[in-house]
């Protein structure tokens, strides 16, 4: 799908066997997508990240990975996703969920925000996802806000995550 003004040129679904390939470039995303607020993570963060990635295409059921990729074809965002008991776990109604798809990630290299590069790979990942859909993300109110928009429901929030306090959410 085309883009204007310099932004990627097209959402491609890249096969589980493709994303180790790409582990350089989702160091990078990584990197300036989750280096600044509200994540502050760490460059070993940004390689975490990546490496979770590619694990998961390995290990994971149900592995989608969706990547914006400029006209060069380099990476500048990706989504990603799966099945996995995480999530479910953490619900507060873990008895109706023993299972969930779950997105794990949406990231956007920050000069590609601002397009709607975010919803749109948000909606080409979880294109044919089975219900129920979960994730978790910071309780911060603009990344609550903008997934209320793309359809996500607060289950909980107040999840804790390795310390961390954290909104557990559902979509549809």
């Amino acid at each position: 799908m085309p883009f204007p003004d310099g932004a990627p040129t097209r959402v491609v679904e890249v096969p589980a066997g493709g994303v180790p390939v790409l582990r350089d470039q989702l160091i990078a995303v990584c990197a300036q997508a989750f280096g600044g607020p509200p994540w502050n993570e760490s460059p070993a963060g940004a390689v975490r990240g990546a490496d979770l990635a590619v694990d998961a295409a390995v290990k994971k059921p149900g592995f989608r990975f969706v990547a914006a990729l400029d006209a060069e074809g380099a990476l500048v965002g990706f989504a990603r996703g799966h099945f996995d008991d995480y999530c479910a776990r953490l619900s507060p109604a873990a008895d109706d969920i023993s299972l969930a798809w779950e997105l794990a990630d949406i990231a956007v290299a920050p000069a590609h925000q601002g397009r709607g590069l975010g919803h749109m790979l948000h909606n080409a990942v979880l294109y044919s996802t089975p219900a129920p859909r979960l994730l978790i993300t910071l309780p911060v109110p603009s990344l609550r806000d903008r997934y209320a928009r793309w359809g996500w429901r607060a289950l909980s929030e107040d999840i804790r995550d390795g310390g961390s306090r954290m909104v557990l959410m559902r979509h549809g």
